[in-house]
């Protein structure tokens, strides 16, 4: 349950980009499209980005779960 936070917080980051595609009049799962196509015409940098962003993200959630398990100090 600690993960919940950043879960919601990409969950709507998703949703925020899927209602800009709507407004911008395409279709829902236009995204899905987007990242497909992104991820078959990026390069070394590219994967090296998003394996690092993935990385910090995980590391953010691990680090803020342990964090918030210790007992309060006296």
């Amino acid at each position: 349950m600690r993960m919940l936070p950043s879960l919601l917080i990409l969950f709507g980051t998703y949703l925020l980009i899927m209602l800009l595609d709507k407004l911008q009049g395409l279709n829902l799962l236009h995204s899905f499209y987007s990242i497909k196509q992104y991820l078959i015409v990026a390069r070394g940098e590219d994967y090296f980005l998003l394996l690092l962003f993935t990385i910090i993200f995980i590391y953010l959630i691990i680090f803020s779960a342990f964090k918030n398990r210790q007992p309060p100090s006296s």
